[in-house]
């Protein structure tokens, strides 16, 4: 465990608001969404999201991905190597790997 969330560290804890600690979306702020916050413990719907838009969404903000503009950019307070990290940390919440298509076998 890194700052409170299991493998999540500094960047974890901003997604824990939302997404909840383990990935569920259950954060304490999900209540105040007008849309819920992508369940990153469901690895079904993970599975079909590629790391790229992952980290995409993360860098940019939900808005840029056609997903919630709720979801605020994170690329101006994280640097790359945190949101790469936090792809990482979404992949173990949810147990699984982006579309085979999507794989390059470099990481």
């Amino acid at each position: 465990r890194r700052g409170g969330v299991p493998g999540g560290g500094r960047s974890g804890l901003w997604a824990a608001g939302c997404h909840g600690a383990l990935g569920g979306g259950d954060g304490p702020n999900a209540k105040a969404l007008s849309v819920a916050p992508a369940r990153h413990n469901d690895g079904a719907k993970m599975a079909l999201r590629s790391d790229d838009a992952l980290y995409d969404t993360i860098d940019g903000g939900g808005g840029i991905m056609n997903r919630s503009v709720q979801m605020p950019a994170f690329g101006g307070t994280l640097a790359p190597a945190e949101v790469r990290a936090l792809v990482r940390h979404i992949r173990h919440l949810c147990r699984c790997a982006g579309p085979a298509w999507s794989r390059d076998g470099g990481r």
